[in-house]
């Protein structure tokens, strides 16, 4: 226990920028906030298996070493593609090998249960909003047609006579979702024995709070369509939400409870081929586990030696040639909600004839590791002013080459605006953030471009005469080509 500690220790140490972001998100989101929880579960897991414990010795073995290499490797590309939960995921499977090593492969074997339950602590699942949003906007408009209620949609803007509604991202379910799988998981180890009472559980244990979530906005709008007003029921909402929730929470279990079983936690204590541990045995073992470990980390540090974080010179936004001008009487109603870059742009351009074209450039200086570039936090939109309507790519022309960007439409009341968004890196245009972290990773391994950009620009849907998309076109034929502009800065 005393080493197993200390492995502990230097994990949270020599990983403590993953560790750390775990932490923050479990305070800064609702979806996560049952993490703080994970850790007393697996302690009572524990508990509930120390017939388990009392009965077997551990046996370090060394085998399972050669899977440490291999994961200290990924952890450093998630690094470099800066993949936070991959990093985070790959920290836990590191400790479990840890534990492996130390513990052997019996006693791992028989509290495998709870050691997997660590996984939990990692804050994974963001990326399952959008669709988590599609599927409650489907089930709240086919509930509304099977209704006869009147009904007007648009995205994820859900429109009735007595209102507007949107699906928002914290109205997609993920928190709902997550928190079901862990309570579906635990209860399913609890109260199961058999392989497919656990795995039928935790099917229920998804599929119910993504319908349940969906059931749950339908009720809303319905509510509000029997009241009248939408207003009424909207300041109510997540109450409603987190009953409904209750609710499906108290059905599940219900359901289980139905075909429960007793489990047995005590097993035959086995003495033969059985000796005494010896403690130079366990040192070796978790020793040889920790430096394998740390390997991943040693060379992202080296990595970033060679990128030292500097400020970029002062820099001129791109140019754009006229008729396009600059704009400074109007105020930039739209920007980015985008954090750490190291030089930012928000700029108004007009033509004559045309409406007014709002410019935003972010630059930034790579980093090995840990680049704000591709960080999930960034919003192509502030929450509080506009909304996400939809978002697709569409094709664009920059520096004369067909290429494909980013396509969103926001509202506000009844302001619409549409987005063109799109990332620079290694002198490539780029969408995604899949596409932008490997070249952003090929730019850092052989020391090319080391300055990337974030592009978007925007500009009014509410003018049928002149639409969006051709004034996006116009400003970026008249733009200079981004990859030419970062190639020119100074560094």
């Amino acid at each position: 226990m005393i080493l197993i500690g200390i492995a502990a220790l230097v994990f949270g140490t020599a990983f403590q920028r993953d560790v750390s972001g775990a932490v923050q998100v479990w305070i800064g989101s609702t979806a996560y906030n049952h993490c703080f929880l994970i850790v007393p579960l697996v302690g009572y897991l524990l508990w509930e298996r120390r017939a388990v414990i009392a009965s077997v010795a551990p046996s370090p073995t060394l085998w399972p070493l050669v899977l440490m290499p291999l994961l200290s490797a990924l952890w450093l590309i998630a690094a470099i593609l800066d993949i936070q939960e991959a990093r985070q995921l790959l920290l836990v499977a590191m400790f479990d090998v840890a534990l492996f090593v130390a513990l052997g492969p019996r006693v791992f074997w028989q509290l495998l249960a709870p050691f997997l339950f660590l996984f939990f602590l990692v804050p994974s699942g963001a990326f399952l909003v959008p669709t988590l949003q599609k599927i409650t906007a489907q089930i709240s408009l086919s509930g509304l047609e099977l209704l006869h209620i009147p009904v007007f949609s648009d995205g994820f803007m859900i429109e009735i006579p007595e209102g507007a509604f949107e699906i928002a991202e914290a109205c997609a379910g993920l928190r709902f979702l997550i928190a079901s799988i862990v309570f579906g998981c635990f209860f399913a180890i609890v109260m199961y024995r058999s392989v497919i009472r656990r795995a039928v559980f935790i099917a229920l244990s998804v599929a119910v709070p993504i319908v349940a979530n969906g059931l749950r906005a339908l009720g809303i709008i319905v509510l509000a369509h029997i009241e009248g007003s939408a207003a009424a029921v909207e300041a109510d909402h997540v109450l409603y939400g987190w009953l409904f929730f209750t609710l499906v929470i108290i059905i599940l279990i219900a359901i289980g409870m139905t075909f429960a079983q007793k489990i047995d936690r005590c097993i035959s204590v086995r003495t033969t081929g059985w000796s005494k541990p010896v403690a130079w045995r366990f040192a070796v073992a978790m020793t040889a586990a920790v430096l394998l470990a740390l390997a991943g980390p040693a060379y992202a540090a080296r990595l970033n030696a060679l990128y030292p974080s500097a400020p970029l010179p002062a820099a001129q936004a791109p140019p754009v040639a006229a008729p396009w001008h600059a704009v400074s009487d109007v105020s930039a109603d739209w920007g980015p909600a985008v954090y750490g870059a190291d030089r930012e742009f928000l700029e108004a351009f007009g033509e004559p004839g045309s409406g007014i074209v709002i410019r935003y450039v972010a630059l930034y200086r790579l980093r090995a590791i840990g680049n704000a570039l591709t960080t999930t936090g960034n919003r192509l939109v502030d929450d509080r002013q506009w909304h996400i309507a939809e978002y697709g790519r569409t094709k664009a022309i920059l520096g004369g080459q067909p290429t494909v960007v980013d396509s969103t439409e926001i509202v506000s009341g009844q302001r619409r605006r549409l987005v063109w968004s799109f990332y620079i890196v290694d002198g490539k245009i780029a969408v995604g953030l899949i596409e932008t972290r490997l070249l952003r990773a090929r730019a850092v391994l052989l020391g090319r471009e080391p300055v990337a950009a974030f592009v978007a620009i925007s500009a009014s849907m509410d003018d049928p005469t002149d639409p969006a998309e051709r004034q996006l076109t116009r400003f970026l034929t008249a733009s200079q080509p981004f990859p030419e502009y970062l190639a020119m800065l100074p560094r």
